[in-house]
């Protein structure tokens, strides 16, 4: 099954994250480079797949940060740039991209197997009153698909309180490579009513938008919502009937 694609992955979790140490102050800071906090996150997604189910997803996240180390949405990084207003980010982890699984079709589980890719990934982000710009690439190390992405983002925080509301824009680029291995149908799946199809790199768009309230500072409850608009290339492919595809979920975060 497709965990969850990349926007919303990022939007609950870096929110939170964000909204907790602020409500926290100075004067609860926790003492020490460590912090350690745990999500709990339910989350649903249509499939673009032909014949593909909804994937209705529940998963514990960790998160773990130590100086400029952390473990986070998969991902084990290394901020190895972090001024009051830039960052720079470098990190290994899953590539969230694509559905492995192709949504559980049982019109598709003769194709061959997917598995997850491992990436090399690079992410600049810039922050201001303005709201935040972000810009991240992903490169295929583990051999699987053998592509890359680029990905460009934009999200504004809007604060009352303990409330917090945050909608967000991005634009993914991915390669032939990537939308092949998720998308195309090679010689050796191709059957009377599945042709050959081979895609080019595709362009897709996101929507999000996020809201949470934080109890105090250990505790933060969240709902988001977001909607992926698929390039030409990808719902052309002949084993893929939808060009759009809607996702939304609700987490919880416990700050230890």
């Amino acid at each position: 099954m497709r965990l969850l694609s990349k926007l919303s992955l990022l939007l609950p979790l870096f929110s939170g994250y964000a909204l907790a140490n602020n409500y926290q102050g100075q004067e609860n800071e926790q003492d020490g480079d460590f912090s350690f906090a745990l999500v709990a996150l339910a989350h649903t997604q249509d499939s673009v797949y032909v014949g593909g189910e909804r994937n209705n997803t529940i998963l514990p996240l960790p998160e773990i940060h130590w100086r400029n180390f952390y473990f986070s949405q998969g991902q084990l990084g290394l901020t190895a740039i972090e001024l009051n207003d830039f960052a720079l980010d470098l990190s290994i982890g899953g590539d969230f991209i694509g559905d492995t699984d192709r949504g559980d079709s049982k019109q598709l589980k003769d194709m061959k197997d997917l598995d997850t890719a491992i990436t090399a990934n690079v992410e600049l982000s810039y922050t201001g009153d303005w709201g935040e710009l972000s810009f991240g690439t992903a490169h295929d190390i583990s051999n699987k698909h053998k592509g890359y992405s680029f990905s460009a983002g934009y999200s504004y925080n809007l604060s009352y309180g303990r409330w917090f509301i945050e909608p967000a824009v991005a634009v993914n680029y991915s390669s032939k490579d990537v939308v092949n291995y998720y998308y195309g149908v090679s010689e050796q799946d191709v059957t009377a009513s599945r042709a050959f199809y081979q895609a080019d790199a595709a362009v897709n768009y996101e929507l999000g938008l996020t809201a949470g309230y934080a109890i105090n500072r250990n505790n933060i409850i969240m709902a988001f919502a977001e909607m992926e608009f698929f390039d030409d290339e990808i719902r052309d492919s002949p084993i893929v009937d939808d060009d759009k595809s809607l996702g939304f979920g609700i987490a919880y975060r416990y700050s230890f």
